[in-house]
């Protein structure tokens, strides 16, 4: 207006185009202070997970089933507040069901609460790390960006873990170092099979006295006695285990089948072992039984999710310090920058230390222990596995590691388990390199009576499929040498008696451990 004005030779144009700058030059200076006076007027911010709804597993967050996220905002300054694109800062693993920005009116001196839905994709670790909003100055004409940092850790559950009830295996039965369903015997026991006539053989103390009486002639009672089956899972969390969309990579359906399975074991009163490999043993739950076992196996499968050791990340010390500086700018507002290139890390090693020492007392000490080749790169990494910052995963194992790691998983097992146990290994067979660790841990376990079952995911079924021409011809060649190599290790394996076993994207994970228990009551 004030162009237009003077080109017209207006100065009621020139008048009223300069009012309107003035005016909006002081709305401009009214709403630049105010994210200071918001903060020094004490805004707060606090969220919690929504525990309990029906619609999240009965309290336990789990994939693809939304769960609630509350929050409120407490103001204590003397002004309405009106909050707009009011979004949760969430880095992966976890999306918005409604995508819709919200608005919040916030009155002086009151608090005000909202709710966000979320989905996560598949399970691990969601870490919402805080709150961003918009708020409006006066007239609405200019806006302020706030930023309210304040993690919150979330552990999204396998899918089993929405099914879980209280189990209390009756103690009826006898506890023995063998897989298998029941053992029959004569005498003392739980439950009575049948009564038969006495044999040559047959214990004294067995005789059915009163049924004996009644029928003329000596009979003895036989019993089915419950024996505990130990069952173990072997987990490949290698690289070629986690390509592909979140919630559809083979790892993502690997993790829902044990847990599957795991809670179908314990609640059977069986005995369940987990361990996860990628080059070495990782993670060890000792096959044990009852309700707590299962959280352990959960906890385990969890952290597989989000590895952040050097051995196993393609972020060397130099990325890590990089990717924490920045994180630290952003959410705690401290910049650990000396220049350009170089970071003040003897500082910001005491700022981690200070935060890892703080959450640790509130987790109950827990200390988490990383591999690294430095003290520093361990702490930064400890950090990282703390906030939820992920690290790249290694996208291919290490030459010739697989086998081995698959190795001393199995050789762990039998050196851990007394009697015949039933063994599973969920690996995609991709970089296994020379198999000759591999199928000496076998005969191992086969001259110990162990009954080792290989469910190998089929690599085309988890891949996106082709659009092109060209797509499929490279798909089809890539298809052929997968399950090429399923057929060679079935042949292999197969002739030390093991089974190997072809698992596609489309089968229920809840059902595919299911031949893995069949083969238990084989192997009693």
């Amino acid at each position: 207006m004030i162009v237009v004005g003077a080109l017209l030779a207006s100065p009621l144009g020139a008048i009223l185009g300069g009012s309107i700058a003035v005016l909006l030059a002081i709305c401009l200076m009214m709403t630049i202070p105010l994210g200071r006076r918001v903060r020094r007027e004490r805004l707060e911010f606090a969220w919690w997970l929504a525990h309990g709804d029906p619609g999240a597993g009965g309290g336990a967050v789990v994939p693809r089933t939304p769960f609630d996220v509350r929050c409120f905002v407490r103001h204590r300054g003397q002004d309405w507040l009106r909050l707009t694109n009011v979004e949760p800062i969430i880095p992966g693993g976890a999306t918005l069901e409604d995508d819709e920005p919200l608005a919040l009116e916030v009155s002086p001196g009151s608090r005000a609460e909202l709710s966000f839905r979320l989905v996560a994709q598949a399970a691990g670790r969601v870490v919402l790390h805080g709150l961003a909003v918009t708020l409006a100055g006066p007239l609405g004409l200019f806006e302020v960006p706030l930023y309210f940092p304040n993690p919150l850790v979330i552990k999204v559950l396998p899918q089993a873990a929405a099914r879980v009830q209280r189990f209390v295996r009756a103690q009826t039965g006898v506890t023995v170092e063998r897989s298998g369903a029941s053992l029959v015997s004569s005498g003392g026991g739980t439950e009575l099979k049948e009564i038969r006539e006495m044999v040559p053989g047959d214990a004294f103390k067995q005789i059915a006295w009163k049924a004996s009486a009644r029928r003329g002639r000596l009979l003895v009672r036989e019993v089915e006695q419950e024996v505990e089956q130990t069952r173990y899972v072997v987990l490949d969390v290698s690289g070629t285990m986690r390509g592909g969309v979140l919630g559809a990579r083979k790892l993502d359906h690997a993790i829902e089948a044990i847990a599957a399975h795991a809670r179908r074991g314990l609640a059977a009163g069986d005995q369940v072992g987990l361990l996860t490999v990628d080059g070495r043993i990782l993670s060890h739950v000792p096959a044990n039984d009852g309700p707590a076992q299962l959280l352990r196996v959960f906890d385990a499968l969890l952290a597989a999710t989000e590895v952040v050791d050097e051995d196993l990340t393609d972020a060397d010390e130099l990325d890590v310090i990089g990717v924490v500086g920045r994180y630290l700018r952003q959410q705690d507002g401290i910049d650990f920058v000396l220049n350009r290139t170089e970071w003040n890390v003897p500082l910001m090693l005491r700022h981690v230390q200070k935060v890892l020492a703080q959450s640790e007392s509130v987790d109950g000490g827990k200390n988490v222990h990383v591999v690294a080749s430095t003290p520093a790169s361990a702490l930064l990494r400890r950090f990282c596995k703390a906030r939820g910052i992920p690290l790249p995963y290694r996208a291919d194992p290490r030459d010739g590691a697989k086998a081995p790691g698959l190795a001393a998983a199995l050789r762990e097992i039998g050196a851990r388990t007394k009697g015949p146990a039933s063994i599973g290994v969920v690996t995609d067979l991709d970089g296994i390199g020379d198999p000759t660790p591999l199928v000496s841990a076998v005969k191992l376990l086969a001259m110990r009576g162990h009954a080792l079952t290989v469910f190998v995911p089929d690599a085309p079924s988890f891949a996106p499929q082709p659009k092109t021409s060209a797509e499929r011809i490279v798909f089809d060649v890539y298809a052929r040498g997968e399950r090429r190599r399923t057929v060679d290790m079935r042949t292999l394996l197969g002739s030390l008696g093991a089974r190997v076993i072809s698992v596609r994207a489309t089968e229920p994970a809840a059902t595919v451990l299911a031949p893995l228990e069949r083969g238990a009551r084989r192997a009693a």
